[in-house]
């Protein structure tokens, strides 16, 4: 991709690149940058789609599931008369009519053992958007060893959080599994389709996680402020609640501990 923007590119980000402490070498990194998005559902659909818009330069989607009509009150990526279609490349496509001039790769497939490794090194940030315990321990292992950006999001009921883990590029940061070390507990709690959520919640925290992928690519110039980076932030829809916490490291996690 070429250092200079285009006049086309100018103009579809005129917006961004007025904001205060943003210009075009903060578009041009943004534009740069590799992500793997893991999960196309109610986290994964506003991510993209926000990303996208933003300028995201190359995107890689991966979901190994089909559409269904329940996921339509909150995946928006998708459309009445799309059930049984798959949800990455359904998304992909509706992304790359969004904004042709980006490229976006779409995975019909579930991140797993075998495919992960490569994936994982070849992207830069990580978004984990996915449901699955046992995902996000993989994503956390791979993130960790290859020095990659790991932003986590989860939702449910009426209540959503975000983190930022980048134990793989500073030792003295945590990983995932310093804030759940027993994901055999995490693997127990009820999902969605147990529990319900409100489609709106969804939207809230994927879009917060679009936002904190765009800090993480402008890394080290904070035009926008801080990041999560060692922080979990904290959200509930049911009175408009949100806090952020600091995340210590676990000098003694299985992962990322000193010494492991």
């Amino acid at each position: 991709m070429s250092d200079d923007l285009d006049d086309a590119d100018l103009n579809r980000y005129a917006r961004q690149l007025i904001l205060k402490g943003m210009d075009e070498a903060g578009q041009q990194k943004i534009l740069k940058s590799k992500l793997l998005i893991v999960g196309a559902g109610g986290l994964g659909a506003p991510l993209l789609l926000y990303l996208a818009a933003a300028g995201l330069g190359d995107i890689t989607i991966i979901d190994g599931d089909q559409i269904e009509p329940s996921n339509l009150n909150r995946q928006i990526c998708f459309s009445d008369g799309d059930s049984g279609k798959p949800k990455a490349s359904t998304a992909a496509a509706m992304a790359q009519k969004l904004n042709p001039r980006i490229s976006i790769n779409a995975i019909d497939a579930w991140l797993n053992e075998k495919n992960a490794p490569s994936l994982i090194k070849k992207n830069t940030i990580i978004a984990d958007a996915s449901d699955r315990p046992e995902m996000r321990d993989l994503i956390n292992r791979l993130c960790h060893k290859n020095g990659k950006v790991m932003v986590f999001g989860g939702a449910s009921r009426l209540e959503g959080q975000i983190a930022t883990f980048r134990s793989g590029l500073d030792a003295d940061a945590p990983c995932f599994a310093c804030l759940f070390p027993d994901l055999t507990a995490t693997s127990q709690l009820p999902r969605c389709s147990e529990t319900g959520i409100l489609g709106a919640i969804t939207g809230i925290i994927g879009t917060a996680m679009a936002l904190e992928i765009l800090k993480q690519c402008l890394l080290p110039a904070t035009p926008f402020g801080e990041n999560l980076t060692s922080k979990l932030l904290l959200y509930d829809g049911t009175d408009n609640f949100m806090r952020v916490i600091r995340i210590n490291k676990n000098r003694t996690c299985a992962v990322c501990g000193i010494g492991i």
